[in-house]
């Protein structure tokens, strides 16, 4: 580790003591993500015809992955709010707004630029020494009138019919889009008034059951056409369960280890029988609770330095496996037809997953190193403030 990383991680966890540093959120956040990374794996086998991680048929514990996504909207207002909520609140205040939307801005953008440069290289590379990999979809995903979008972060507002580029990017616009909501947010909570929280809390609900009941496929796996209306709702969300923490409402509850559990096998179990997406995501905003208010051994667990490590390599496990999933849906064709496959054996799905996931890790390892802390640091290095691992 560099000894520029090293010095700015050290300036972090100092300015931590002061600030709470929620570690059992940055553990989930880590297994969320990877989470993810199953389900897309998952799917690059299921449509190129060479079977699944699991029978689709036995669990949805796999194919409702992308519900994982849900729980880190909730968690990103969560903790949006625990670290800027009361700097923002109450009097506008614009040069800490400056200093939010730059710190935002420097978090999220440089490694999304960075996978999409990837992705363009690695377009312009296959499309001249190996045009025979290209197929109808390729046209699709790496449609260059949706580059623009990608680079405005505009590519889940309805622009196109169809993800394009990095396809988990389509969030990270919708993240951007819904900090300059929070903003507005804030402002509005800063006042205290349980009134607004309520309100806040239903419409919310509400909003998130009208995009499900009219969205084609009733669902909540909505990403390029209205992903910034599932963002914003669910970080609201996010938002309103940190103020119930920070009020230590329901504290005698959520603080016990037993009720973690509870909400999680509840969580497993709609994930399990495809109940209603809806379902998740109060329990998701309970897990966030839990979480955070564990003292117990459920924190012990989630301290676990490996743990942490994975939580904190999260965004990059996030957006290094968009470029990976790319690469490996175009491959995997040219193995299946050079290698006459009609369909992966257990082994070869073994080998599979743990390719993906090894080569994800390691080249977010990379990514987070090189990428994302440098970036993070250089920009907010002088406010404190900002030097909050999130």
């Amino acid at each position: 580790m560099s000894v520029y990383l090293k010095k700015n991680l050290r300036e972090a966890v100092m300015f931590t003591r002061t600030n709470q540093y929620l570690s059992g959120l940055t553990a989930l956040r880590g297994i969320a993500a990877l989470w993810v990374v199953v389900f897309h794996m998952d799917v690059i086998i299921f449509y190129r015809e060479l079977g699944t991680l699991m029978p689709h048929t036995w669990s949805g514990l796999i194919t409702k992955g992308y519900l994982w996504v849900d729980f880190f909207f909730i968690l990103s207002g969560f903790i949006i709010c625990h670290i800027y909520g009361e700097q923002l609140s109450g009097k506008l205040n614009f040069s800490k707004i400056k200093k939010y939307l730059v710190s935002r801005f420097f978090r999220i953008y440089p490694l999304h630029l960075f996978t999409l440069l990837l992705l363009v290289g690695f377009v312009v590379i296959v499309s001249t020494l190996a045009p025979s990999v290209i197929d109808d979809s390729w046209h699709l995903y790496f449609d260059w009138r949706a580059l623009v979008s990608n680079i405005l972060l505009t590519n889940a507002m309805n622009q196109h019919t169809y993800l394009s580029w990095n396809i988990v990017s389509w969030s990270i616009g919708a993240e951007w889009w819904t900090y300059l909501y929070g903003i507005g947010l804030f402002y509005c909570i800063g006042h205290k008034s349980k009134k607004n929280m309520i309100a806040i809390t239903v419409m919310s609900f509400i909003g998130l059951f009208l995009l499900v009941y009219f969205y084609p496929n009733n669902t909540l796996d909505i990403t390029y056409d209205f992903g910034f209306l599932r963002c914003l709702l669910e970080f609201s969300l996010g938002v309103m369960s940190y103020k119930v923490f920070k009020l230590e409402l329901g504290k005698s509850i959520f603080h016990k280890d037993r009720y973690f559990f509870m909400v999680l096998i509840a969580i497993l179990a709609i994930f399990h029988w495809r109940f209603n997406d809806l379902l998740t995501i109060p329990l998701f905003s309970m897990l966030v609770l839990c979480a955070a208010s564990n003292q117990g051994s459920v924190l012990r667990v989630l301290s676990i330095s490996s743990l942490q490590n994975l939580g904190r390599i999260s965004y990059s496990i996030y957006l290094m496996h968009g470029v990976w999933f790319m690469i490996f849906w175009f491959t995997l064709p040219i193995i299946k037809r050079t290698w006459l496959i009609e369909s992966f054996t257990l082994t070869e799905v073994a080998i599979y997953a743990i390719t993906f996931i090894t080569l994800t890790v390691i080249s977010a390892k990379f990514s987070y190193q090189y990428i994302e802390v440098p970036f993070r640091y250089s920009f907010n290095r002088k406010d404190k403030l900002h030097k909050m691992p999130c």
